[in-house]
């Protein structure tokens, strides 16, 4: 990281009016449904790295990864010229590509948003938030820290997070613990915990460790299997069930004794959880790529527009814009939305666990669906 300057201060308190007054008004436009939007986003996804320090078996990115010595490996902070008129309302930014960490001016992006006192959510593996950077990023207005964390023993964490170093993490997060309390920095520290067959189990220890190191939330996500050649189908909790239901339920119980929330992706037990919920996402965010594609989400949205070509007025209330808006908590949403798998998950549809099945062939899948489940075919797979 070059070391920069310090920022010009700006008092978070010149920002507040305009921030609180933008969430008043999107919230109401997005629980009216209403498409025309006057609001600005709530949240802003930031595309700067496309380097990640580990290789997780069951990368979601993996085509997207690229080498630090590429010429598209990371963004400069020329890029955050585009947002600028969004940063004095948006209630958070968010570093969630890759490992952004890893961009070399990454203090630079960091200072651009104190410019405008816009806080910022990262989202991380840990093994680049060393005590200077976790220092660095606290005093800089990080309010949310994600961090990738698959497995409470170190065997089990290595043999999913490959490249990475469970004693190295954990000293990480004890370092930014202690600057967080020593300094009155507080921050929410949310472990990401992908479930399957291996790390179910070691739920209950898992909270051990987030109460630990200072964890305020835990995530619980399903793994999503996105490629055939993976060896790690029989790995869905898809296939069991009863004991993911079992450890996330006593892992809940157990998480909120020390003042955890442990947030989960439904239970198959709970068929209260099977209607689709409300989605806001169309009015409260924009992941914004490197050239200025305009996702709305991570769960399967298309590209909307272009803000850098389009420009943020012009694309935010777009025809195709006004069309999802419009549609997203109808009757008849787009594809992306049936399809989605974080936030409308169809937890017993095998190929929202087994991604993969869905391209390909009708006769092929059904005949792979058969050999992973027998004859006795999930309905919703049977589409």
């Amino acid at each position: 990281m070059v070391t920069m300057p310090a920022p010009i201060a700006v008092p978070e308190s010149a920002f507040d009016s305009a921030r609180q007054l933008n969430t008043q008004i999107n919230r109401l436009e997005s629980g009216q449904n209403v498409p025309v939007v006057n609001s600005r986003p709530l949240n802003l996804g930031l595309d700067i790295s496309n380097v990640c320090n580990i290789n997780c078996i069951f990368c979601l990115a993996a085509s997207g990864r690229k080498k630090t010595s590429d010429a598209e490996a990371f963004r400069e902070p020329e890029y955050m010229d585009h947002f600028e008129p969004l940063l004095p309302f948006v209630e958070k930014a968010i570093f969630s590509s890759f490992e952004a960490l890893l961009n070399p001016r990454f203090d630079e992006f960091v200072h651009r948003l104190r410019r405008y006192a816009t806080p910022f959510q990262l989202f991380s593996n840990g093994m680049a938030i060393t005590p200077e950077m976790g220092a660095f990023l606290l005093e800089n207005g990080m309010k949310s820290l994600w961090l990738s964390f698959h497995g409470a023993r170190e065997a089990t964490y290595h043999g999913i997070m490959r490249g990475s170093n469970y004693d190295t993490v954990l000293r990480n997060l004890m370092a930014l613990k202690h600057h967080s309390r020593s300094r009155g920095k507080p921050f929410e520290l949310r472990l990401v915990f992908c479930a399957m067959r291996r790390t179910v189990p070691e739920l209950l220890d898992y909270v051990d460790l987030a109460r630990r190191v200072g964890a305020t939330a835990i995530q619980v996500n399903y793994l999503l299997v996105t490629k055939p050649d993976t060896d790690l189908d029989q790995e869905s909790v898809f296939f069991h069930q009863s004991m993911y239901d079992y450890y996330v339920l006593s892992a809940k119980l157990k998480a909120a004794k020390h003042g955890i929330v442990l947030h989960h992706q439904p239970l198959f037990s709970d068929e209260a959880r099977s209607v689709p919920t409300r989605c806001n996402r169309p009015w409260e965010h924009l992941n914004v790529g490197r050239d200025g594609a305009v996702q709305i989400c991570c769960g399967g949205s298309p590209v909307l527009g272009n803000l850098f070509s389009d420009g943020f007025a012009r694309l935010w209330n777009s025809p195709r814009m006004l069309e999802f808006r419009a549609r997203v908590n109808s009757d008849n949403p787009p594809a992306c939305c049936k399809a989605c798998t974080r936030g409308r998950e169809a937890k017993g549809d095998i190929t929202g666990h087994l991604t993969y099945l869905r391209g390909l062939p009708a006769a092929e899948r059904q005949e792979r669906i058969r050999e992973l489940c027998g004859e006795k075919i999930p309905e919703a797979a049977q589409a």
